[in-house]
């Protein structure tokens, strides 16, 4: 099984300090937590302690990591939840593994996933490179975002999770 402690400094290590850049459609930032996802809390003293407990509740606790089998892909899906969004996240892995694509990560969704007979990540990966591409495709301003976001993604390719 995946092990949250070992996903979140991957997660920490791509997310970085505090960034509040106008042109980030995530806005004020640290540690990848964002003022327009957690209006409430105070990013500018945010602590690593506290963006963990963020990441646990609202991201891997959603995706259920704990229980897949794969630390590497578990952590590809929690990276992608942080970075594009829990449903969409667990909506891409539905399609590779041809479930009921809804965006919940549930029993059947797991079992696929753990029964797989292929390595699952290669392919997560792709469509995640996909889903950036086509988001600069909708919105041309992100475009400087693009190289990042393929580089952070294809570090799961060779990411000791």
């Amino acid at each position: 099984m995946a092990n949250f402690n070992k996903a979140i400094k991957i997660i920490l290590k791509h997310e970085g300090g505090y960034i509040n850049d106008p042109r980030d459609p995530g806005g004020e930032t640290k540690f990848g937590i964002s003022k327009r996802s957690f209006p409430n809390t105070d990013i500018k003293n945010l602590t690593s302690a506290q963006a963990e407990t963020i990441y646990r509740i609202n991201y891997w606790e959603y995706i259920r990591g704990d229980l897949i089998d794969d630390q590497i892909l578990a952590t590809n899906i929690f990276d992608f939840a942080v970075n594009a969004g829990v449903s969409q996240s667990v909506k891409t892995i539905q399609k590779i593994v041809n479930t009921v694509i809804d965006g919940k990560m549930g029993f059947k969704t797991l079992m696929k996933i753990n029964s797989s007979k292929e390595n699952l990540n290669p392919s997560f990966t792709r469509e995640r490179i996909e889903f950036y591409k086509n988001l600069v495709k909708k919105n041309s301003s992100l475009s400087k975002f693009l190289v990042g976001w393929e580089k952070r993604t294809n570090s799961f390719e060779s990411e000791v999770a």
